[in-house]
């Protein structure tokens, strides 16, 4: 199975607040801060599932898939890039986004060449690098002042988490084995069950407590497999509790997104 990366959801991310603070010029959010917090969130995603699907497909595991992610990944990131180009950006902004636009460079190149244990080191540093960069620019352009707003930043980076998670444990496979890496996948599961406290005190509609429940019932399983990295390398199933879980998701961040726009 394949986790679908809903481009549709952070693509409509941008228009959320401008459409529901649109009647109120005075509160009103301009539709430059929401590019530019879409284009960055977005970033911090593909960055953490570009390097996964790399190690993926130099493991010679789901390879054909892990193909797809890298072009899809890559070619979200391009796109990125060039939003934020065309945005209006303060200079740290701007300072930010060279920095991002050369580690894309430098992430191309790597692609371009056979894999090597030097190469993977420098994946996960470029990985970590865009996340920081991309970080850094969202943080400003954030408001949370709508709780369907709020619930959809919470739910997309439960996605993010999920994929932070597996681009550890495969990269562990891989012999990646410092243990500061299992310290970073052991905090994501920290986050990402903070972040499902949230989503259970949200009172969802009838038609998603299925998806809530299975969400409940399937984390704690997949847990235990991303929790055993240093037991056994189960990659496969890592990527399938992955999958399984984006799908449950997938239901609450068409419900936020609908939610949010509507309001």
């Amino acid at each position: 199975m394949k986790l679908v990366i809903n481009k549709n959801y952070l693509t409509a991310f941008l228009g959320i607040v401008f459409c529901f603070f649109q009647a109120n010029p005075a509160v009103a959010i301009s539709e430059q801060q929401l590019v530019v917090l879409g284009a960055a969130k977005n970033i911090e995603y593909v960055g953490q599932q570009i390097t996964k699907a790399y190690f993926y497909k130099h493991q010679g595991i789901r390879t054909a898939n892990a193909r797809k992610d890298l072009e899809k990944g890559m070619a979200e990131l391009d796109a990125d890039i060039n939003k934020l180009e065309a945005s209006v950006l303060d200079e740290e902004d701007k300072n930010v986004l060279l920095f991002i636009t050369y580690t894309r460079d430098e992430l191309k190149e790597i692609l371009s060449q056979p894999y090597s244990e030097e190469n993977g080191a420098l994946m996960l540093d470029f990985s970590e690098s865009l996340l920081e960069g991309a970080n850094l620019m969202a943080s400003k352009h954030i408001h949370k002042d709508n709780v369907e707003q709020s619930m959809l930043v919470v739910v997309k980076q439960m996605e993010f988490l999920l994929e932070r998670i597996n681009k550890y444990y495969i990269a562990h496979k891989a012999g990646f084995k410092d243990h500061n890496n299992v310290v970073q996948l052991e905090n994501a599961i920290i986050k990402f069950e903070t972040d499902l406290k949230k989503v259970n005190a949200y009172h969802y509609p009838t038609s998603l407590q299925s998806n809530i429940e299975k969400l409940n019932k399937f984390w704690p399983i997949a847990k235990r497999f991303y929790s055993g990295i240093e037991k056994g390398a189960l990659p496969v199933i890592v990527m399938a509790s992955t999958d399984n879980l984006g799908k449950q998701l997938n239901k609450l961040l068409a419900f936020h997104h609908k939610a949010a726009t509507t309001k």
